[in-house]
């Protein structure tokens, strides 16, 4: 993995928005995905009918430690560490539901966790600033898929899954090779904020294969 900072900078918001907003055309993205889950056995076992329902738990931003919706991020360049100004990491303010700052961290990269996150490699950021005590001191994150860029070009909005916890131990059991997730299936996601409401509902299309949009089938009603 190369981590590129780039791809991280801006603002996001959490997936939950997508998931509990009934806007009529994200409300036919997620019928249509159901649908389309419906078909494959394995998927509807997993989603057990309702893929807005199956997100819905997966992608909780609430946990043990801390016990309300993460609203958002908004994330900056790292500040620079002594001459270490190429130092991999970035500073990330955590944000409620109404978009108002919970607390703000360095991270810096401490490590590539091999098997994380749907199996897929994932940066293991701890917070240099952050004392033992606090929920976000860790965060495990995949890249951003596909690239911040990409929507510019007539591609995808940026998402990624997340993990945070207090500690290491709080997220990852074992060393080394043999390490693993404590929860494999519970992973937060973040959107890039720049989506429009077209962009966001071909995200939900395309977690479930399906062809994206272009245009909104349902018109507003202003």
């Amino acid at each position: 993995m190369d981590f590129n900072v780039n791809d991280w900078l801006g603002d996001w918001i959490s997936f939950e928005h997508l998931i509990n907003n009934h806007d009529p055309n994200l409300d036919r993205a997620w019928k249509d995905s159901t649908n389309a889950m419906r078909s494959k056995p394995l998927f509807a076992i997993m989603m057990l009918g309702d893929a807005r329902r199956f997100w819905a738990k997966a992608c909780k931003t609430s946990g043990k430690e801390w016990r309300f919706r993460i609203g958002g991020w908004h994330i900056e360049q790292p500040s620079a560490v002594g001459d270490d100004d190429a130092v991999a990491g970035f500073n990330l303010t955590w944000l409620d539901e109404k978009r108002t700052p919970i607390t703000t961290h360095e991270y810096r990269l401490d490590h590539v966790h091999d098997k994380g996150l749907e199996g897929k490699p994932c940066y293991v950021f701890h917070a240099s600033d952050a004392d033992d005590s606090d929920p976000f001191a860790v965060l495990i994150a995949m890249d951003p898929m596909p690239e911040r860029s990409a929507l510019r070009h007539g591609g995808l909005l940026s998402h990624l899954h997340f993990q945070y916890a207090s500690d290491e131990g709080g997220l990852i059991k074992g060393t080394g090779k043999q390490a693993t997730l404590r929860h494999r299936m519970w992973y937060p996601t973040m959107c890039a904020a720049e989506g429009t409401l077209l962009d966001q509902c071909n995200i939900v299309r395309a977690l479930h294969h399906l062809q994206a949009w272009r245009e909104l089938p349902v018109p507003s009603s202003d």
